[in-house]
């Protein structure tokens, strides 16, 4: 049974009102249709509010809405929760929040710990009305923001140039980051070793801010630092070059002087705490939004990066008198962080005071108790140990080493962050970085990768005609832009063989032979020869976990589909995903790819279909996040997958897959 309980809008068809983007809640509850005043209050947050007591009815309305935004969220009891959650409703894209209504928190806490859309299991509805207010309220500052970006687009006026650059995505500056930070060590340590000395940037940095606050320039902070003062004379925690972030490579560049002159006192500082106590705690506070603090639940047992700089006290009371400002909308917490100095590789930290400590930025914790602190001043303890920045795994160093010495070898710090942004699968920016100095090659490949095939040829008139890297790329374009004229392609790539004597340069050339082989000419036994011998030879030259390594175990998995062999093509796509996973950021766009392969190895048994359409989901907002474009192919053609498997259909091979690169 179904009861709609009306609207502000009165409301009541549920599929035009997610066409109007409004936020509905869907309530399944045996006792839902009891709580009268539950519901006005409900009726206050969302556009429409449904009550459910049968399951099967309410999925029947949830699984019917055809919408591309997310936009309902789910209030279940924990019977129905345990019963629906993982398996029906987390795949679903047009649900956006579940809460868990329920008496045995503890026992619905542990499976609900599973599915990232779960925001809270509470036993009192007026928590849960708590959790709503701050999600709803999030959900519209999203919104306004997208309105004022929209109506901003339209008010610039069309330019037309030759290549045309695509916008530059807005800087998402995250304080907390999954334990992957490879490519931001990377940049740290490449500043580090520049010999661009940087502090004049560092002076228009500070003058710029300074010029830009509108208060009284008597009252600022001080606005430049002296290296020959000690940190304890120079240091405030309200100076504005200590807002630093480790992902953001425009900041670290622009303060380079300071960061590298800040480092080493911190190492001083560090030698000087760790010959009086060989362990230590300390504690900071501040304000978690709302999805920050569910991450932070998702975490445990696990290791994250604190991408931010901190500054600590010894003493937990003090710390919470530092947290001045109340956001009745965010979560308050304190991080209880155990340093251990036997532990080698970490970040460096340095006392300030007595009882205050700074810690370098970037660093790496383990996430190991939450615990909610009921106090008059209740507050959330989030408690950490400091670990070695880089993961220790073989694989990861051995990984990290190959990538430094590559970057060094460039001889130029925009050129190597072009190339960080690159693996990090962050193309518009690299671009930035990359168009500063004119690196053709680089910007070709990136402009094949994001459809903007104009722009590459533009970049590939401006590269020599007698350089095999460049015309792989120019391979690259052809197969990308003609149709059936695969001669002039072949001769090139041929020539390319015959010519060059980098090892790595021939095994991805007959990479790109596989795909030729697998999608143009179905030439199915040749592609497979073509993809093992170059799958053998990169095995060789490159470190184990290489994201290269991954696409060529891509390229045989296609090629064990092609011939309806389920097995052998989900191994060879699950190894190239367990590459990924060590390798790339949990969103880079290649990790997509490989989603989208799991997902038509699955949508060939009924039973792992809805597994297929959560991997196809999945992959398609790592693929908007990356590509900004509703008309790039590889988006068009996910949209086409998730289509059929909504509808139960096998997937079949794509008749291309885009990325030969």
């Amino acid at each position: 049974m179904a009861v709609s309980v009306g609207s502000r809008g009165d409301i009541t068809d549920a599929s035009q009102t997610t066409k109007n983007h409004g936020q509905i809640l869907i309530w399944l509850d045996d006792t839902a249709e009891e709580e009268d005043e539950v519901k006005e209050v409900f009726l206050s947050l969302f556009d429409n509010v449904f009550i459910f007591t049968n399951p099967d009815a309410c999925l029947d309305l949830i699984e019917s809405m055809d919408i591309k935004t997310p936009c309902l969220s789910i209030l279940t009891s924990g019977k129905y929760g345990q019963m629906l959650v993982r398996d029906r409703l987390q795949p679903l894209i047009q649900i956006k929040y579940i809460y868990i209504f329920c008496f045995d928190t503890v026992k619905h806490g542990r499976w609900a710990q599973t599915c990232d859309k779960v925001r809270c299991v509470f036993s009192e509805i007026n928590k849960i009305v708590q959790c709503m207010q701050f999600d709803m309220q999030d959900t519209f500052e999203q919104q306004q923001q997208e309105l004022e970006e929209q109506q901003q687009q339209q008010q610039q006026d069309d330019q037309p140039s030759l290549p045309e650059s695509p916008k530059l995505k807005p800087y998402r500056r995250e304080r907390f980051t999954d334990d992957y930070n490879i490519f931001d060590y990377l940049a740290v340590n490449l500043l580090f070793q520049s010999s661009d000395d940087g502090i004049e940037d560092f002076t228009d940095y500070c003058e710029t801010h300074q010029n830009n606050n509108e208060s009284d320039h008597a009252e600022m902070p001080q606005l430049y630092f002296n290296p020959d003062q000690t940190i304890q004379e120079w240091y405030r925690s309200d100076l504005v070059f200590l807002d630093i972030n480790s992902n953001d490579l425009m900041k670290l560049w622009k303060l380079r002087w300071f960061i590298r002159h800040f480092h080493k006192q911190l190492i001083v500082e560090q030698e000087k705490i760790n010959k009086d106590q060989t362990k230590f705690t300390t504690y900071h506070g501040q304000y978690l939004t709302a999805d920050e603090f569910d991450a932070m639940k998702h975490r445990i047992g696990q290791t994250i990066i604190i991408t931010e700089s901190l500054f600590t006290y010894t003493n937990r009371q003090t710390t919470l008198n530092s947290i001045h400002t109340i956001d009745e909308n965010k979560h308050k917490v304190v991080f209880e962080i155990n340093i251990d100095s036997t532990i080698r590789e970490t970040i460096p930290y340095g006392r300030i005071r007595d009882e205050e400590t700074v810690l370098w930025f970037g660093g790496r914790y383990q996430l190991f108790r939450i615990e909610y602190i009921d106090e008059p001043d209740p507050y959330w303890l989030i408690c950490l140990n400091l670990c070695p920045t880089l993961d220790s795994n073989s694989s990861i160093q051995t990984l990290y080493d190959y990538y430094l010495k590559e970057l060094i070898e460039l001889n130029n710090i925009y050129h190597a962050f072009g190339r960080i942004l690159i693996y990090k699968g962050a193309y518009i920016q690299a671009e930035t970085w990359l168009q500063s100095s004119n690196h053709y090659q680089e910007l070709a490949e990136l402009a094949l990768r994001q459809n903007h095939y104009e722009q590459a040829k533009y970049y590939l008139e401006h590269l020599p005609e007698d350089c095999d890297e460049t015309n792989l790329l120019r391979v690259y374009f052809y197969l990308l832009t003609m149709s059936n004229d695969y001669s002039k392609i072949r001769l090139i790539l041929l020539k390319i063989l015959s010519q060059a004597t980098d090892k790595l340069l021939r095994a991805r050339v007959n990479i790109v032979f596989g795909f030729i082989n697998l999608i143009h000419t179905q030439q199915i036994d040749q592609a497979f020869e073509y993809f093992t011998v170059g799958n053998e030879v990169l095995r060789t030259l490159l470190p184990s976990i290489h994201p290269d390594l991954a696409r060529s175990f891509l390229g045989i998995g296609y090629t064990y589909f092609s011939q309806h062999n389920i097995i052998e093509a989900k191994k060879n796509f699950q190894i190239a995903f367990n590459i990924q996973k060590q390798s790339l950021i949990y969103n880079h766009p290649d990790l997509a790819k490989t989603r989208n392969g799991l997902a038509h190895c699955s949508s060939s048994d009924k039973q792992t279909i809805k597994h297929a359409l959560n991997e196809s989901e999945y992959a398609l907002n790592i693929l908007l996040d990356t590509y900004q474009s509703e008309d790039h192919p590889e988006i068009l053609a996910t949209r086409d997958d998730i289509e059929q498997l909504r509808k139960g259909k096998e997937l079949f091979l794509r008749q291309t897959l885009f990325d030969y690169i």
